[in-house]
């Protein structure tokens, strides 16, 4: 075909570059409110575990009121207080539960018949004093149908069910303990019993009835923070919504526990639109094994890295003359964490609860349009790049409808159903900007082919800020389309994160083995000619077993990194890699990803210096393989529960350390390349 039937896809080129610009405006629009959002809450809550603290006091028999003023003085903010359930009351001697047949034998003259059916399971409750028999039986009447409830006397009363289930339901905060905690100068968190079944109106009388305990709310601030014990939340099931609005009524918000995998979580966490506090806690399980150092450093990486603000502190029993003291001590560390880290502004919260969030305003409609434009934009703009620079007008035409009708696309995703729009464009973002980057570089390693410079090393830097920058405003524009409440509290998440890892490499591999860069005044057909080619060349490759061996290597660490992506991949990290981790969070105060300053930007500058040396094919596999270090900076902003402005500091940290191992590794290898020798 001649070149005279050909028609420039400048045009074209044109239009998708000026959309994705525009669609940047967008971003920056956006992050501005999240940024704001962010910074919203920095008061963070230190909370112990009552049972937990109670046990060390009785262990080294001192009174827990002044077990809980050593808390205070430490610097813990509130003591996390369980319901009471006859099951605990009776552990403590308050009452005693007697079944249906030693009720009988015990009082003959009053049979359960003259309730209920003599097949029915029956608990018989017996109350020490009237004092603990009025909060059982206001408890039990919330908790369950008035029908299944008997009161007999003021310390005796009846409820048909089965022993298991009637002990387990919750009764209320004990007021005497409320009490000892509040004289203390600390707040309590309520842990109300999740797993029971309730009405619409037991749920909403027992968060009435929390409320009423719990100081008044100052103003703009919530009256408490409520979090739920067992495997579901109260109300899980069709009641969901109930719970919801009863928390906003009376003023609670939902702690919402990382990992605890209760069932309606998230379910409440949409319902609340992310108006909740998320908290973590280490497990006395994993404590165990943990040092103190360790146990510190994850705290502070939960407030830090990813919008935790509250810390529920379980306290490990250690042989100590003084465990007490050992507590404070512990917790002590835990808030000069939390209070020392640089420019966080973190505090904590001592005089009101732990709050949510600021929610961002709602991403208006337009912004929508210009971020899933965006997306669409630099794919279509990636493809641009690799193909020859003039089409057949057919082509050309075809290109324009592809246009079209991703613009028609982005509109109705803008207008209708912007979650489906968030996941597809925010993933055709993901995908496009590393390889817009790394094609980029690759001909960026064509010039350095060339005509090799005489200052590689400054060549090979620069095309690394530059590659990096170019995945740096997809990454934003991905964390722009990510700008809400719920997603900052991680209800929800962006679903293509293992997608945006591989899916670059893959595409870029396929273009590296058909060697896919269009060269200058190369024909669609001559261009079509030579891909086919060069795959039919590398598939009919007899088999090699280094080149086999180096395939499945390869292909090996991509499914590691896969593995390894997102908070599953902490399962599979070793404890040498752990310390390091935190030997760089001390350093860098924002850690730069390993995959990034250990494996993609030293590569990055390889893959340059290769290229200067004339040796293309090394250079193109050096850069495939440096792809990593790009998907890995726009994976860092995929997570919405991560700030904006930490992910920047931790990509410049990754750049900063990556090029200063680069550098070092090229003086050992290559020193002719730093001292700045022509090579050729």
């Amino acid at each position: 075909m001649s070149s005279a039937s050909l028609q420039s896809t400048h045009a074209l080129r044109s239009i998708c570059l000026a959309l994705i610009l525009v669609s940047l405006l967008g971003a920056a629009w956006n992050l501005r409110h999240r940024i704001r959002a962010e910074r919203s809450a920095r008061a963070v809550d230190v909370v112990i575990d009552y049972a937990d603290l109670t046990a060390l006091a009785n262990a080294q028999g001192a009174p827990i009121a002044s077990a809980l003023q050593r808390m205070r003085q430490a610097g813990a903010t509130a003591i996390a207080l369980p319901e009471e359930t006859l099951l605990s009351l009776e552990a403590q001697g308050q009452v005693s539960l007697l079944s249906r047949v030693g009720w009988e034998r015990t009082l003959k003259q009053n049979p359960i018949s003259q309730y209920w059916d003599a097949a029915d399971p029956v608990v018989a409750v017996l109350s020490a004093t009237p004092e603990i028999g009025e909060p059982v039986q206001s408890g039990l009447l919330r908790a369950y149908q008035s029908g299944d409830v008997a009161i007999v006397s003021p310390t005796t009363l009846l409820v048909r069910g089965a022993r298991d289930t009637v002990g387990k339901l919750g009764l209320g905060l004990a007021p005497a303990k409320l009490k000892l905690i509040e004289d203390a100068g600390l707040r309590v968190v309520p842990r109300l019993v999740g797993d029971e079944v309730m009405t619409s109106d037991g749920i909403a009388a027992t968060l009435a009835h929390v409320a009423e305990m719990l100081p008044p709310a100052r103003a703009g601030r919530p009256r408490g923070v409520i979090i739920f014990d067992g495997k579901s939340i109260l109300g899980n099931g069709d009641l969901l919504n109930i719970t919801q609005q009863e928390l906003q009524r009376n003023n609670l918000v939902y702690g919402a526990v990382e990992g605890g995998k209760q069932r309606g979580d998230e379910e409440l966490g949409t319902l609340l639109q992310g108006n909740l506090v998320r908290v973590h806690s280490i497990a006395m399980e994993e404590l165990i094994t943990m040092t103190q150092e360790k146990a510190l450093q994850r705290y502070g990486l939960a407030v830090k890295d990813r919008n935790i603000r509250m810390l529920y502190v379980h306290l490990l029993p250690r042989a100590s003359n003084d465990p007490i003291s050992g507590a404070a001590e512990y917790v002590q560390g835990i808030v000069r964490t939390i209070t020392t880290m640089p420019a966080m502004g973190f505090k904590v919260a001592a005089s009101a609860p732990a709050h949510p969030f600021t929610a961002p305003p709602a991403t208006g409609k337009w912004v929508f349009v210009l971020l899933f434009l965006g997306g669409g934009a630099a794919f279509l703009y990636w493809l641009l790049l690799l193909l020859p620079q003039a089409w057949p007008a057919r082509m050309v035409q075809g290109g324009y409808l592809l246009l079209f009708l991703g613009v028609l696309a982005a509109l109705g995703c803008a207008l209708k159903l912007q979650g489906l729009g968030r996941e597809a464009f925010g993933l055709l973002a993901a995908i496009s900007f590393p390889l817009l980057a790394l094609t980029w570089a690759a001909r960026r390693i064509e010039r350095l082919v060339a005509a090799p410079p005489l200052r590689v090393l400054g060549v090979a830097v620069g095309a690394l800020l530059v590659a990096t920058g170019i995945t740096l405003l997809g990454a934003l524009l991905v964390a722009a389309t990510m700008v809400d409440a719920k997603l900052m509290v991680q209800v929800g998440q962006f679903s293509g994160v293992k997608a945006a890892l591989s899916l670059p490499l893959a595409l870029f591999a396929l273009v590296v083995v058909a060697d896919g860069f269009a060269r200058p005044g190369e024909t669609p057909a001559a261009y079509w000619l030579r891909c086919k080619a060069n795959v039919r060349a590398f598939f009919g490759t007899p088999l090699n077993l280094g080149l086999v061996l180096l395939g499945l290597l390869v292909l090996g660490a991509l499914g590691f990194m896969l593995l390894r992506s997102g908070n599953a991949g902490a399962d599979t990290t070793s404890g040498g890699e752990l310390l390091l981790r935190g030997k760089l969070d001390q350093l860098f105060f924002a850690r730069p990803r390993t995959k990034e300053f250990l494996i993609g930007f030293p590569l990055f500058l390889f893959s340059m210096v290769a290229a200067a040396r004339r040796r293309r094919g090394l250079a193109l596999g050096l850069l495939l393989c440096a792809g990593i270090g790009q998907v890995d900076v726009l994976n860092t902003y995929c997570h919405a529960h991560t700030p904006v402005l930490l992910s920047l500091l931790r990509t410049a940290n990754g750049l900063l350390l990556g090029v200063a191992l680069g550098v070092l590794l090229l003086i050992i290898f290559a020193p002719r390349t730093v001292g700045g020798d022509k090579v050729a």
